[in-house]
């Protein structure tokens, strides 16, 4: 990918200027630290090992395309000789679209309110109209309203809401008498993949770095699994001999173990409780993570033993 040229910018009291991937990542990787502790198990966790490990890296190793899944395009603010805001730029191409997802949007606690997250913010989506963006997307936690508000003055509109849950590991329910829970079968897979997309729509699917298909029986998908040393296992729900809902866990040793949950509006509540509760049995006790758009099964999970991590409000902007 190639780096967003930008000349250094003074500010105030600070400077705004493109950052610097050979000797910026660790002070970048102690600020998402600082400011996402609440989340440091999440994403930013991935985002601060990656940058450390990428700023371990040979000089000549960091400027190869894939080097690191950590973010090392953005932005950061210097101020009294020291990194204290950041804005990473990551683009992403999706069905001819060029999209660049704005994130880690952080500030050190004793230099906010001065309009450094704003300048940071605009920058970002300056450059990344420039660089031809088709669209500008980021997301922010719902209990986050005054960031809600910045993003909404600078031109983002609410898209959707999307609630990650994870499993109480010191709670795990008994299993209703009146569900059936069986492996997934091959003839299940048409139901469960039309479930999942209305579930995870088409246009927030380039952030996923998941294809669904993926869960689809046969030889060939199971194959590309293997060589992808991705390990998968699914349920399927019935009662009544009616299916009700697929539940499908998928591990890649990236980050959580991830629950990919396909139901419809009108499934029987008990039979997703069984669904989930016979999953965590199988699984113990994981780390696992399940993402469901807001208000979406809540009390199934709940009854399951899983409570809500975080809720994103993700949000949109026009690009070029």
């Amino acid at each position: 990918m190639a780096s967003l040229p930008v000349p250094v910018q003074t500010v105030a009291a600070g400077r705004l200027r493109a950052m610097n991937a050979w000797r910026d990542l660790y002070q970048v990787a102690d600020l998402i630290e600082v400011c996402f502790a609440r989340s440091m198990e999440g994403e930013s966790a991935l985002y601060a090992r990656e940058m450390r490990r990428a700023a371990r890296a040979p000089a000549w190793l960091r400027l190869l395309e894939g080097v690191s899944s950590a973010p090392l395009h953005g932005f950061v603010w210097e101020e009294d000789g020291k990194i204290v805001g950041n804005v990473s730029v990551i683009p992403f191409y999706y069905r001819r679209r060029r999209i660049f997802l704005i994130a880690n949007v952080a500030v050190h606690p004793q230099y906010r309110r001065r309009g450094i997250a704003r300048a940071l913010t605009t920058h970002a989506m300056k450059q990344a109209r420039r660089q031809g963006a088709d669209e500008l997307w980021l997301n922010v936690r719902e209990d986050n309203p005054q960031a809600v508000r910045l993003y909404a003055d600078l031109g983002f509109w609410e898209h959707s809401r999307r609630t990650q849950w994870r499993p109480d590991l010191s709670f795990l329910p008994s299993f209703p008498s009146v569900v059936q829970v069986v492996p997934r079968r091959p003839e299940h897979w048409p139901q469960q993949r039309a479930w999942l997309q209305h579930l995870h729509p088409p246009e927030l699917a380039w952030y996923r770095n998941w294809d669904l298909n993926h869960l689809a029986p046969g030889l060939f998908h199971r194959l590309r699994l293997f060589l992808s040393d991705v390990s998968v296992q699914q349920w399927s729900a019935l009662k009544d001999g009616t299916l009700q809902a697929v539940l499908a866990w998928t591990s890649s040793g990236l980050g959580h173990d991830m629950l990919w949950l396909a139901l419809r509006s009108d499934s029987a509540l008990d039979a997703v409780t069984g669904l989930l509760i016979h999953a965590r049995s199988v699984l113990g006790r994981r780390t696992l993570l399940l993402e469901q758009p807001a208000g979406v099964a809540e009390e199934a999970l709940r009854m399951a033993g899983f409570v809500p991590h975080r809720t994103l409000i993700w949000m949109q902007a026009a690009g070029a």
